[in-house]
């Protein structure tokens, strides 16, 4: 049963609330009059249990008494067969007297001598009579001086017999009646007041009665109840009490149940117990998804008061409700986040809702009557991720620079080589790279320009350059004084090398002061011929061919630029994040960047790209270290906002054996399994129904018990089948995500929260249709 401060029991209050329900068509707010208190049952079979506090000392209470101080930090408190107390009364009897009309006369002649009373009764198995004096004494000096005072009066043979008694307490009584109507109660020690005269005047005591024992080293600290006990610290807020050394706020309060071991349950309030609840299902440091977490766990809290009423409690530690781990786990940032949200809980038509949620959902969630056996209308499968592009905002790199727009694939080479030119000195007298603009010869300028960088790393001079530059003939003479000392190929190649090297169609045009130039520059690979195998010395070569030239040069003279790299952590505020050994990199990029993103295997100019984690990045930064130019390969991870989890992909195989093991266990009658086939799916694609094809027929297996029947992670996944002849002889299914996958997402709500997502969006991002109401 579960009692709130000041206030009816919040089954009672939920109960008035479904009762509204039914006399109108949705419940407008949902109001709790307090703070509830919660009923978790930590240990459900002990034989016996430790409960210390670091405080002065114990404090313990049972229903209808007073505090008890126990005078010590230490109790062990087990459980024993009921031992009701006895005490021991002395009756005075004068026996063995042969008649009835002899007993007669004696009590006659006793109550005139001594003015007692005198009873005369047959003595049990026996033929004889015997005459009781008087009222039993509680003492054995009291029954001395009595028996001594009917000898003064002449009254001497008397025998004082010593008589047990058993005490028939009414907590005895009202635990025997509170067993016998206990229904489906597992709840062996009382819990319910004793007062009432309907009670106290039945003489039935239930021979299996038990008694919590308490056992300390002070003389307070030593006792038995019939009843529950809780234990608290002298100072709960500042000494939280401890059972096994583990602390936890509130009270422990523990009970005998049906198997006559002990049931450990922590009585807390709700938002302290959820301080204990929200770091261990949502450790992740973002306090809007704590804050998250915090409103999902206290609605889940609420709505299952009384689930494991039969036990004498609501919810238990585990995943089987919420884990829940005490004092030990809270941290600052979950008992803000559990702080800031105090008393609200997510409801639907003024109910609260049953806020499920799982680790990581594999991008999708899916309608929980695909995975439970009932369907709620907030419960709706949704994608974990904000919808159309707002949803990559925070990840998004963007520049200001117009991307290239060109045809064909040699010119989207020329961009990529241009671009890493540019941001190395070469001139880019354009402001958008086009194919017309790779297809008409460059600006004197831009020859000049970019002739000087080749002679800057050769250490020669800047050449005198003019229109004619551009063209092979003379464009090979300044090349050839850069790259090679004065004369050598005039000196070190014949006649017979350079007409080996110029076999091309078009060599008759080539002046014969530059045949040893161009020879060397086409052997040395820092010269090309155009596509038709011609040289065309004399007509000027296009930007796109001046460029490759270069290119050729840098490559061969191991010039290019190296980029660094690595790989990418999600952007945030448009800075670039790359992981560098066990630290990040935090890096600005300049809005003029040169950007580009691999589609498939190449690299195209983009206006923005996202960066979620995961990317690998390679770029260059200026002098400042700011990024100025930056290439991004796409990650092959989830883009979903749970794609930060470990589990976000998972793959299992099992033989055909192991499978249709662990199937057997929830389909019975299969015989020989044959195949597995997936006959339906849900909103998410996970499988909700399974065709298992065996020797026996067709079976199916339907809902979240594929999961557990398969022991998979989760549900979504797609299944593989290796063959061995006609039979399959293993299984191999590729999944994503771990848990249920209903409600929200933990990594999902975490994902969301580092895009700058309020946690209010987010519990209404998952949960469909829910208010926020203000509950207490």
């Amino acid at each position: 049963m579960l009692f709130m401060k000041s206030c009816l029991p919040l089954a009672v209050v939920l109960l008035l609330l479904q009762n509204q329900t039914l006399s109108s068509p949705f419940v407008e707010y949902f109001r709790l009059p307090a703070e509830p208190l919660i009923r978790i049952g930590l240990v459900t079979n002990a034989s016996s249990v430790s409960i210390t506090t670091s405080d002065s000392q114990l404090v313990a209470h049972s229903l209808d008494e007073p505090q008890r101080l126990l005078g010590t930090a230490r109790v062990t408190v087990s459980a024993r067969a009921y031992r009701p107390p006895t005490y021991d009364q002395f009756i005075f009897e004068i026996q063995n007297v042969p008649s009835a009309n002899e007993a007669n006369e004696i009590a006659n002649d006793v109550r005139l001598q001594t003015g007692e009373t005198a009873q005369v009764m047959v003595e049990a198995g026996k033929s004889t009579w015997k005459v009781w004096v008087g009222a039993p004494k509680g003492s054995p000096e009291e029954a001395d001086a009595f028996k001594a005072m009917l000898a003064e009066k002449g009254v001497e043979d008397v025998t004082v017999v010593t008589e047990t008694k058993t005490v028939i307490s009414s907590d005895a009584v009202a635990l025997s009646q509170q067993v016998r109507n206990a229904g489906k109660s597992e709840v062996r020690s009382l819990v319910k007041a004793t007062g009432g005269s309907n009670v106290s005047n039945s003489a039935y005591i239930d021979p299996n009665l038990r008694e919590v024992i308490v056992n300390g080293q002070s003389e307070s600290a030593k006792y038995s109840s019939l009843k529950s006990v809780s234990f608290g610290s002298f100072n709960d807020r500042l000494n939280p009490v401890r059972l096994n050394g583990k602390a936890y706020r509130g009270k422990l309060e523990v009970f005998v149940n049906s198997r006559g071991s002990l049931t450990v349950v922590n009585v807390v309030p709700l938002e302290d117990y959820l301080l204990g609840v929200v770091p261990a299902e949502l450790s992740l440091p973002q306090l809007e998804a704590q804050k998250a977490q915090a409103v999902a766990a206290r609605t889940y809290a609420v709505a299952n008061v009384g689930t494991y009423g039969t036990k004498g409690f609501d919810m238990v530690p585990t995943v089987w409700s919420q884990v829940y781990k005490g004092v030990s786990i809270e941290n600052p940032m979950g008992t803000r986040a559990v702080r800031e949200t105090r008393g609200i809980v997510a409801t639907y038509q003024g109910k609260p809702i049953m806020a499920y949620f799982t680790s990581t959902c594999g991008g999708r969630t899916e309608n929980s009557e695909n995975i439970f056996d009932h369907t709620e209308p907030y419960l709706r499968g949704v994608e974990c991720s904000l919808e159309g592009s707002r949803y990559f905002d925070p990840f998004t790199i963007r520049t200001a620079r117009v991307p290239a727009r060109v045809r064909t694939e040699t010119n989207l080479e020329m961009v990529r080589l241009m671009s890493i030119l540019a941001v190395n000195g070469f001139s880019l007298a354009t402001n958008q790279m086009s194919d017309e603009w790779f297809e008409t010869e460059p600006t004197v300028g831009e020859i000049s320009n970019w002739l000087n960088q080749i002679a800057s790393r050769s250490g020669k001079s800047f050449p005198n350059v003019t229109k004619e530059t551009a063209k092979p003939a003379e464009l090979s003479r300044i090349l050839s004084a850069m790259l090679y000392p004065a004369g050598t190929a005039d000196v070190l190649l014949t006649d017979s090398d350079v007409n080996y090297q110029l076999a091309f169609d078009d060599v008759s045009e080539v002046p014969s002061a530059n045949r040893a130039d161009i020879a060397m520059l086409l052997r040395d690979g820092f010269f090309t011929l155009r596509p038709d195998m011609t040289l065309q010395p004399n007509r000027p070569l296009t930007r796109a061919e001046f460029l490759r030239v270069i290119r050729q040069i840098f490559e061969k003279r191991k010039w290019m630029p190296t980029l660094q790299s690595g790989q990418a952590k999600a952007t945030v505020d448009g800075k670039l994040i790359v992981r560098n050994g066990r630290s990040d990199r935090q890096l600005i990029v300049r809005p003029d960047v040169f950007l580009f993103r691999m589609f498939g295997t190449t690299m195209y100019p983009v206006k923005e790209a996202v960066l979620i984690g995961g990317e690998t990045v390679r770029f260059q930064t200026d002098p400042s270290g700011n990024v100025i130019y930056l290439e991004v390969e796409p990650s092959e991870a989830p883009t979903s906002a749970e794609n930060m989890s470990p589990f976000t992909n998972w793959s299992s195989t099992l033989s055909a054996l192991v499978v249709q093991s662990r199937l057997s266990r929830y389909v019975r009658g299969i015989g020989t399994l044959y195949d597995i086939k997936v006959k339906r799916v849900g909103y998410s694609r996970r499988p909700v129904e399974l065709e298992i094809i065996g020797s026996n027929g067709i079976k199916t297996l339907k809902g979240g018990v594929i999961r557990s029947a398969l022991r998979l992670r989760e549900q979504l996944f797609v299944m593989n089948k290796r063959y061995s002849g006609s039979a399959v002889a293993s299984y191999t299914f590729t999944g994503r995500g771990w848990g249920h996958g209903v409600g929200m997402c933990q990594y999902g709500a975490y994902g969301l929260a580092k895009m700058g997502v309020k946690y209010d969006e987010i519990i209404k991002h998952y949960y469909t249709g829910v208010d926020l109401t203000q509950a207490y």
